[in-house]
């Protein structure tokens, strides 16, 4: 029995679980395999301290422990047998890795002495995961395991997070270890994330302060890993002293109330706010705050425009992102809110800038004028106007997790959290589609106490419809939004873009997907007017079960969204309000 206190050995998968008792793990997500079977005696064996929660997909797996991480801020655990199960694993470790996410994934293996002769299943794991990990190590002897568990959660958890991989072939897994020989411990410090948190130098945040106090228009630009450090009291104190406004990335969205006077929205290509966009432009100042200044926040960086006299500040705890796009006036190493902490003492308390006024006035005639968008009663449903009945009903807290595509720019731009412990999770390393159904499962079960909301559209729907039937099965109280609109709509909005309106292979038969929901037990609407939006989206939060309503919407490529590239494309101003 895994607590026989009295047993001179454990075997390598006995070992292995009681490392993540240690750790405090409460929940493996993976799927089933003949390699694992030691493994899952153990899991089984281990109950009630470890839950194993089956999904239906490895790729799902992985997705389900990315979305833990991000809102446990604890390492997310998975695994899957060997063979196809972990090369359809790839995904989830890749996005989790490149979004600085602590996912650590086990792959079990076929036996050391089937290597080499063309059995079933084998490929080597560790090589397969070694570009998109930031440790993958093949584990040969069961002795190796404690040492080993120890160092993946604290490479996975310290410096700049990231996902870590083991793979054990069987005999490790079914070889026994003395415990007299053998320690079993945790680190403890390492099973939540970021761990052993770095303050930046003294005389680097003196001197960031000085340029802060100087500043005539300063900006605070917040990223994901703002909120990875839980920083966000520490910005909104920070932002009150300068009276700064506060602009984020897609993954910092949350850091501080939508409805904050300087909170001012999202920057970038993807669903940005014309006004937060001003602001970057005119600062004369710029606080990077766990932001790695990638592509589509700086759109292709072209935002800021060059300015001789614009100051580049910049606070990461990854060295290597420090000053890696733009010519930075001063970078600081570090945990964003350590560094935060040890900076607001410094900071003087600056008067009410006309400045930000003037932005703040600029910014109520665009919601203003968005009103037309997102109340209009246009059939089929417009993208917009989904997002504006969902923030009427968005119970406290809640989590939004939206697949990259037909969603995104609508969700980044439109929707509107309170500061409650809200959060928004979108995909932004690789954009893959499918996420947001298993994502809402991770969801759950790292914070209970909110409720899951996904959208996606019919491409990721087709990638995840599987994991409908894991939500019942589990009874997962998430919100499925499915906008409907019968297409590959980003892609096919690029090709009337870039491609003469020639478009290829991205077109779907149109379907009635509540049926399809319903028939994996979910309760389900479909939706095509408005009072049918509202009715369905009362009773969907009503239901203290899975529910799904599948949303009939006009395309992007009739609808063009937010995004700053398009609009350029099609001859439209972006920074227009109501473009």
């Amino acid at each position: 029995m895994f607590d026989a206190p009295n047993a001179a050995t454990l075997s390598g998968a006995q070992a292995l679980v009681r490392m993540l008792v240690e750790y405090k793990v409460e929940v493996v997500f993976g799927v089933p395999g003949d390699t694992s079977l030691a493994f899952y005696e153990a899991l089984y064996d281990a109950a009630p301290k470890i839950r194993h929660v089956m999904a239906r997909d490895e790729r799902s797996a992985t997705f389900m422990a990315d979305a833990y991480a991000r809102l446990s801020h604890r390492p997310g655990i998975c695994e899957c047998p060997s063979g196809a199960g972990a090369m359809y694993s790839v995904p989830g470790v890749a996005e989790a890795h490149f979004s600085s996410i602590p996912v650590i994934l086990f792959t079990s293996g076929v036996t050391l002495a089937g290597e080499g002769k063309g059995t079933i299943t084998e490929v080597e794991h560790h090589k397969l995961f070694e570009p998109i990990t930031k440790f993958s190590s093949f584990l040969k002897t069961a002795a190796k395991i404690p040492e080993t568990v120890r160092r993946a959660f604290r490479i996975a958890t310290t410096g700049r997070p990231g996902a870590v991989h083991l793979a054990f072939p069987t005999e490790t897994m079914v070889d026994h270890i003395d415990r007299a020989k053998t320690s079993l411990h945790a680190e403890a410090e390492c099973a939540a994330y970021p761990a052993h948190r770095t303050r930046g130098a003294a005389t680097e945040v003196a001197a960031l302060a000085q340029h802060l106090n100087g500043a005539l228009r300063p900006v605070i630009v917040v990223g994901g890993g703002a909120n990875h450090s839980q920083a966000g009291a520490e910005v909104t104190r920070l932002a009150e002293l300068l009276q700064a406004p506060v602009v984020t990335t897609i993954s910092g969205q949350g850091v501080m109330p939508d409805r904050h006077a300087l909170a001012l929205g999202v920057i970038g290509d993807n669903g940005f706010h014309p006004h937060a966009i001003r602001a970057v432009e005119e600062a004369d100042t710029l606080l990077y705050i766990g932001c790695k200044m990638g592509s589509v926040s700086t759109i292709k960086w072209t935002l800021p425009s060059p300015k001789a006299d614009r100051k580049i500040l910049q606070i990461d705890l990854d060295p290597t992102m420090l000053a890696n796009n733009f010519e930075n006036t001063l970078s600081v190493a570090g945990d964003a809110r350590l560094v935060l902490e040890d900076l607001l003492p410094l900071v003087a308390k600056a008067a009410q800038r006309s400045w930000v006024d003037d932005l703040n006035r600029e910014r109520a005639y665009f919601w203003a004028q968005a009103a037309t968008e997102l109340e209009s009663d246009a059939v089929p449903l417009k993208a917009q106007r989904v997002i504006h009945e969902l923030n009427k009903r968005l119970p406290s807290p809640s989590m939004v997790i939206s697949d990259a595509g037909t969603p995104t720019p609508h969700v980044t731009r439109f929707l509107r959290l309170s500061g409650d412990g809200s959060r928004v999770l979108i995909p932004r390393a690789f954009g893959g589609l499918g996420y947001a159904i298993p994502a809402v499962v991770g969801a759950h079960f790292a914070r209970p106490d909110a409720r899951p909301v996904g959208l996606f559209g019919d491409g990721s729907l087709g990638m995840a419809a599987g994991e409908l039937e894991t939500l019942v099965r589990l009874d997962i109280p998430a919100v499925l939004i499915h906008f409907n609109n019968g297409c590959f709509g980003w892609i096919k909005t690029l090709q009337k873009l870039h491609n003469k309106s020639k478009f290829m292979s991205v077109d779907f038969m149109p379907g009635d997907m509540s049926r399809v929901a319903a028939a994996f037990g979910l309760k389900a609407w479909h939706v095509e007017t408005p009072a049918e939006l509202q009715t369905a989206l009362d009773g969907a939060f009503a239901h203290d079960g899975p529910s799904f309503i599948d949303v009939v919407t006009e395309p992007l490529v009739s609808d063009l969204p937010p995004v700053y590239s398009w609009l350029k494309a099609a001859g439209r101003d972006p920074l227009k309000s109501g473009h």
